[in-house]
């Protein structure tokens, strides 16, 4: 595991969190099937295990930062930022935002508030990395993780395709931004 980037206190607890390194891959790419199986089996038909194959997730060590939260050395969440996202935005992609992807928190963590937790400290993060602001995007038929986000403070900036698919572009409001 990484060095420890920064600590996160939580109603659920403390966490640290950590860039991910190459050694890992298959943590990372174990976690998000595990996420995957769990959506299926939940009617969420948004991810798809198969999907997560070991070439997708050295794409995203090449192309992103994947970060990790641990507590007492159990991996327990991840997500990852980029800096441009013209795949999702299409036209209304900007460079320069941290672009928000594969938040996943594991089973025994969920229902606890830590998903906004994490978000609330990757608006830090990219503050710390002097972007303009945090960018999401949701399948629009994902009800429940849409209003989340809205909840949140995100604004929805329009619609965006992909794979056949439409997803909700969302940024979060300004002034929470510069209070993260």
């Amino acid at each position: 595991m990484s060095d420890v980037l920064d600590t996160l206190e939580t109603s659920t607890g403390q966490f640290s969190i950590s860039l991910a390194r190459q050694e890992d891959l298959e943590q990372v790419r174990n976690m998000l099937v595990e996420a995957a199986m769990w959506m299926q089996t939940n009617g969420v038909k948004q991810w798809n295990p198969a999907q997560f194959t070991p070439e997708l997730i050295q794409s995203y060590f090449d192309e992103r930062d994947i970060y990790l939260l641990n507590t007492k050395c159990e991996l327990t969440a991840m997500f990852t930022l980029q800096d441009s996202d013209p795949d999702y935005w299409g036209p209304l992609n900007a460079p320069g935002y941290s672009y928000l992807h594969r938040l996943t928190v594991r089973v025994p963590f969920r229902r606890a508030g830590l998903g906004g937790d994490i978000i609330r400290w990757a608006a830090k993060r990219s503050r710390v990395l002097q972007r303009s602001g945090i960018r999401l995007d949701c399948w629009n038929q994902n009800l429940k993780l849409n209003k989340m986000y809205q909840e949140l403070g995100f604004q929805k900036q329009g619609v965006g395709q992909k794979d056949g698919r439409e997803y909700n572009l969302y940024e979060l409001e300004r002034n929470l931004f510069l209070q993260a």
